[in-house]
């Protein structure tokens, strides 16, 4: 008897640990986030090997302060401000700084190797400029690479970068759009389980 309740204890300890180790880890919650970012912008775009063509071709470099809002059923919303600056060269304009407020949706999974990642949705990511050249301007952005990132063993921080070049459109309220290629990394720590 003593041998047939080990058995049956034994048996349903694998199957929590089973069923466990089957169901990833759920993403629910606020989350504020720091992180860096760095953009090659080339207006002539780039070719299928990712190098800027020649013309007018510039970088910046900034950073991003915010909130990712995971919603706990795979969707979410972003809330943040950036602070860049355009380094020379600066082909036809001068080298400048600037800030933006920015919010967009997202989608997103989580996997049982602990990972998440994240896809911004078409025609949500806008801001609008606060400081700097643009001033007053908004803006739309499309085609921003998925992230992926990683969960600490309590959910209670996360990491994320963009591992694949891609490149994005910024196009600015008075009609000029720029192709360009960013990286980009973050650090969120959770704020509360809403």
């Amino acid at each position: 008897m003593r041998n047939t309740l080990m058995l049956g204890v034994s048996a349903l300890l694998v199957t929590i640990a089973t069923s466990a180790a089957a169901d990833p880890q759920t993403l629910k919650g606020t989350f504020g986030f720091t992180g860096s970012q760095a953009c090659l912008t080339s207006l002539l775009g780039f070719n299928a090997n990712l190098q800027a063509i020649d013309g007018r071709v510039f970088s910046s470099s900034g950073n991003v302060e915010g909130v990712r809002i995971f919603n706990g059923d795979g969707t979410g919303t972003v809330m943040g401000s950036t602070m860049s600056i355009t380094v020379p060269p600066t082909p036809g304009f001068q080298p400048a700084a600037g800030s933006d407020n920015f919010t967009l949706s997202f989608t997103y999974n989580v996997n049982a190797d602990g990972t998440w990642t994240a896809t911004n949705v078409p025609g949500t990511d806008q801001g609008t400029i606060l400081t700097g050249p643009r001033a007053g301007q908004t803006f739309t952005q499309e085609n921003v690479p998925t992230i992926t990132g990683l969960i600490s063993q309590d959910g209670k921080t996360l990491t994320s970068a963009n591992l694949e070049p891609k490149v994005e459109i910024i196009a600015f309220s008075n009609g000029d759009v720029q192709p360009r290629i960013c990286h980009r990394s973050r650090v969120y720590i959770k704020l509360s389980d809403d």
